[in-house]
């Protein structure tokens, strides 16, 4: 059967429905499997959005292309602060140089447009040559890159906390997004999910915050994303005034122990590659580094080189 004759079919959606997600982590592992790279789709946490549309996001985001009824290709937007977006996506090893990417690409960029964006990130693994090519291509340039750290060693437990950890209610919202302001250093990097919903809707997401307490006192956060088999911590700071006191280090070991309570052993977590502080300290409680991810920086309005993509996916 010709190309020409394929059933070929693009889909726009806001979400993405069971189906979706079970398709793309398939796609998922067939390409981790070729190509030997980590992707981050953040399938999980979209699929949770979807379970919940009142609290959701309320523009294109996915975006996938069908062969014959069968996912060849896809991309994804996440919007995690104020006019900014993430793009990551993949192509079926059999399927690229076809111009199947290109396509959803193109249509990805001009959501963005609509969405005026003002900063646009495109992702990929730091052994991808294909994806770096592509990015470069563009003119895509370096941003940062982040490592995807997983717990190796969890004997680190045994220790004497001063601090306390509680779930967030809602009222804490501005608190965390005070103390988001702080550790991301941007005003427009507040998590969307406390602009849109509180922490409280996060919990039926199984998206938990906790609230570090010294004696009272909030001194910082940490978010856990749970899953039946994993957990992955994120959005974790203390406040500037309790840094170098070890309190990071108490209230890492501390969600670790809560973790592990509730028979998850499989821990991961993100950490941007020149923040010295943060990977000594995940390293001191037996987190090792799997893979690197880079993020470069794509001006919407550039479209120079795009065809050479398909010389390399």
């Amino acid at each position: 059967m010709s190309e020409k004759t394929l059933n070929q079919t693009i889909c726009l959606k806001k979400y993405i429905s069971e189906k979706d997600y079970k398709e793309i982590n398939e796609l998922k592992e067939r390409c981790i499997l070729e190509d030997k790279i980590n992707l981050k789709l953040e399938l999980d946490y979209k699929l949770n959005i979807a379970k919940k549309p009142e609290i959701g996001l309320n523009k294109i985001n996915e975006f996938l292309y069908y062969v014959n009824d069968v996912l060849v290709s896809y991309i994804g937007i996440s919007s995690f602060g104020n006019n900014m977006g993430e793009l990551n996506g993949l192509t079926h090893p059999a399927w690229r140089r076809k111009g199947i990417f290109k396509k959803l690409f193109e249509l990805a960029m001009d959501e963005c447009g609509k969405r005026k964006f003002t900063k646009i990130l495109l992702l990929t693994d730091n052994n991808s040559n294909s994806g770096i090519e592509f990015i470069k291509s563009i003119n895509g340039s370096y941003d940062f890159s982040e490592f995807r750290m997983k717990q190796i060693n969890n004997g680190f437990l045994d220790s004497i906390n001063s601090i306390k950890l509680r779930k967030a209610k809602n009222q804490d919202s501005k608190e965390i997004q005070r103390q988001n302001t702080i550790f991301f250093n941007d005003e427009e990097l507040i998590d969307i999910e406390y602009k849109e919903y509180s922490p409280e809707d996060e919990e039926i997401l199984n998206e938990i915050t906790y609230m570090i307490e010294l004696k009272g006192e909030i001194i910082g956060k940490i978010k856990v994303d749970y899953s039946e088999t994993s957990a992955f911590i994120c959005g974790f700071g203390i406040v500037p005034e309790f840094r170098g006191k070890g309190y990071g280090k108490e209230s890492l070991l501390e969600t670790i122990s809560l973790i592990t309570k509730k028979g998850i052993h499989e821990i991961e977590l993100d950490v941007e590659g020149k923040n010295s502080t943060a990977l000594n300290l995940y390293k001191s409680c037996g987190f090792e580094e799997r893979s690197t991810m880079n993020y470069y920086k794509y001006n919407i309005d550039n479209s120079i080189g795009i065809d050479f993509y398909m010389r390399n996916i």
